[in-house]
């Protein structure tokens, strides 16, 4: 039924909850997996090229430090998806990685739809009402667009 399982991963702590019930699914119907981990512009990361407050400035240093910022953002999330890696193929499960830079929804039905995934494994964060109307949800977006079966693993509620 299910050969191939893209399993979708954030940053978030929760995402070991998503991949343990993922890799459970592969284990299951001896699927392989893609993990997918996507880089999203929009998403708050706690760094910006602006310096100054009231008046930001953007300079030299500025720019130089928020490109090192990004790219240590990136490695970690490279670093993790290896870790997760490493545990799908502990199980004996066929496994590869992706890390994608996009919005987050879209990029998800897009590599499931290229990389002809049979199932769609995430998480969805409880968001207050007014938070979803204005920022929207991940998980919405993947359950209306994707090509395939989507699962959805309740987190809890993000703070």
């Amino acid at each position: 039924m299910f050969k191939k399982i893209l399993i979708a991963l954030s940053d978030s702590p929760e995402s070991q909850e998503i991949l343990t019930a993922g890799l459970t699914l592969a284990g299951k119907f001896d699927a392989e997996v893609l993990l997918l981990h996507v880089i999203n512009p929009m998403s708050p990361t706690g760094f910006s090229p602006l310096v100054g407050g009231m008046f930001p400035i953007v300079n030299d240093v500025a720019i130089e430090q928020y490109a090192k910022e990004w790219h240590e953002y990136e490695q970690r999330g490279s670093d993790q998806l290896q870790t997760y890696a490493t545990q799908a193929k502990d199980r004996g499960i066929k496994v590869e990685v992706s890390q994608n830079f996009g919005n987050s929804g879209s990029m998800i039905c897009e590599v499931a739809k290229n990389w002809s995934a049979d199932a769609i494994v995430m998480g969805r964060n409880q968001k207050s009402m007014l938070s979803e109307m204005f920022l929207g949800s991940t998980s919405n977006y993947v359950l209306h667009h994707a090509p395939c079966s989507v699962m959805v693993i309740e987190l809890p509620a993000s703070n």
